[in-house]
């Protein structure tokens, strides 16, 4: 009789364990998978340009983030002009560019056939819109061939997507 007491005992005793073991084995997995749902969905939102405000990333490109630091103007007729631009890479770069781009529309009469952007470093404390001249890079996005590099330097590898965001083709277009 003492035996079986003992026996019973010891029975109880690993399945206690083993429920134990049970919950920290579902506790881990469902630890684990918001861990991976979240992961998926901390990336960085993209805010259309003409819903954003400065601080809002315009555009994410590998591990680079576009940043709005100042709204665009618009130009006539179809233009936005001297917008300025944040560039954060995960490497810690940064830089303030400022941004025109000339958004055109396939068959447009009297407009030329593709959409532009081009950019303009700018130095610590200026703004973009004050001192206009030169740009460092300008990019010309086709609608019937290859996107074509016209600037000093080749256009950087987001601007294409950027132009996308500022004249709402693409992946930002109206519905």
């Amino acid at each position: 009789m003492l035996q079986k007491s003992r026996l019973w005992r010891e029975a109880i005793a690993v399945r206690s364990m083993n429920n134990r073991l049970t919950k920290a084995r579902t506790g881990l997995s469902l630890s684990l998978g918001m861990t991976v749902l979240l992961g998926c969905t901390t990336a960085t939102p993209e805010v259309r340009s003409h819903k954003a405000k400065p601080g809002d990333a315009l555009v994410v490109v590998d591990d680079i983030t576009i940043e709005m630091t100042h709204p665009f103007k618009p130009g006539e007729p179809n233009g936005l002009f001297d917008g300025g631009v944040r560039v954060k890479s995960t490497t810690g770069n940064k830089q303030i560019i400022e941004i025109n781009a000339i958004c055109s529309m396939p068959n447009l009469p009297n407009w030329p056939q593709y959409d532009n952007i081009y950019g303009r470093r700018l130095a610590e404390g200026e703004q973009p819109g004050i001192d206009g001249g030169a740009t460092d890079w300008q990019l010309l996005i086709h609608f019937d061939a290859e996107p074509e590099n016209k600037g000093r330097e080749e256009a950087p590898v987001w601007a294409q997507r950027l132009a996308d965001n500022l004249c709402r083709k693409g992946d930002f277009r109206d519905n």
